[in-house]
């Protein structure tokens, strides 16, 4: 036999004939300790907002959007604006993000351009409009009822 002090459990030495043979020996007290702890957890889950993955498509882009424009929408810096987590996230929905993009485009005229090009790995805009807003949108606009998205 050895003395053996378990890691989790240092202050108490436990004779065994190998590491293999050590069971905790839980106290009263510490099981009482434990069910608190998972009572808590439970209220705490209870009360939680949605984890955003869990949260329908539109919604979450919602929120996502929401939260760029106010952190980054004034940014004169298009890399800036782009590299924004929650523009980054947006691009990451994929191509199910797509139509909502198309639609917030249309009607918000947020700049979703890079997005779209990214997601779509296309550009329907004519290199003659770049950095014409209206003629940008109306493009993408016409791509996306052609494609069947809008």
């Amino acid at each position: 036999m050895s003395l053996y002090c378990h890691p989790a459990r240092a202050s108490d030495w436990v004779e065994m004939e190998t590491e293999q043979d050590w069971q905790p020996r839980p106290s009263t007290d510490l099981l009482v300790r434990l069910a608190l702890i998972d009572e808590l957890v439970a209220k705490a889950l209870a009360n939680a907002k949605p984890a955003a993955a869990a949260l329908p498509l539109q919604q979450r882009f919602q929120e996502l959007a929401e939260r760029w424009q106010d952190e980054a929408g004034s940014q004169s810096s298009i890399t800036k604006r782009v590299m924004h987590p929650s523009y980054q996230a947006i691009v990451g929905m994929g191509r199910d993000v797509v139509p909502i993009l198309l639609h917030d485009l249309q009607h918000h005229r947020r700049d979703w351009f890079w997005a779209l090009s990214a997601i779509t790995q296309e550009n329907p805009i004519d290199p003659a409009d770049a950095g014409k807003v209206d003629k940008m949108i109306s493009a993408w606009v016409n791509w996306g009822k052609k494609k069947g998205l809008l």
